[in-house]
């Protein structure tokens, strides 16, 4: 039986590449599909397909959506949000700068000498370490005893 081989994209009109084209995200692709073709029986299937081939069509169009600058950002919320976040930022590290500031005062005006601080310890523990400390045999002191001769055999 001979295989009949399937055609890799369906064939899309101009005006379906057009509204593609123009649509910013799926959702709104697939509204104005619906809207601009209600007599086309695709499936969402069938639609999702066009607009994953978006940057295909964006790439053959000669006045398509191109960019002035190739790092520019063509959306306008995204811009907003890194704004903001800029603007934090900045209020951020001005923080920090004071709190820098503030630290080295403090620190210049600090005696040099500085007593080590020592931290108490709570009652049990240092019961338990006395403890530990009777229970252990006392360390022998090397060179206070004289060296006792070796003896050999029984």
């Amino acid at each position: 039986m001979p295989r009949v081989q399937k055609r890799k994209y369906e064939k899309i009109d101009e005006a379906e590449i057009e509204l593609v084209i123009k649509c910013t995200d799926s959702h709104e692709f697939y509204e104005r599909y619906r809207e601009a073709f209600p007599t086309r029986k695709k499936g969402i299937d069938s639609i999702s397909k066009i607009w994953k081939r978006r940057g295909e069509f964006i790439k053959k169009q000669p006045g398509a959506i191109q960019d002035s600058e190739p790092g520019s950002s063509r959306n306008p919320e995204l811009e907003n949000l890194v704004g903001e976040q800029n603007k934090i930022l900045v209020e951020l590290s001005g923080v920090m700068k004071e709190q820098l500031k503030v630290s080295k005062e403090i620190l210049a005006r600090l005696p040099k000498q500085i007593q080590k601080y020592e931290e108490p310890v709570l009652p049990a523990i240092k019961h338990a370490e006395t403890k530990l400390k009777e229970s252990k045999e006392p360390v022998k002191q090397p060179g206070h005893e004289k060296p006792t001769d070796i003896m050999i055999g029984s």
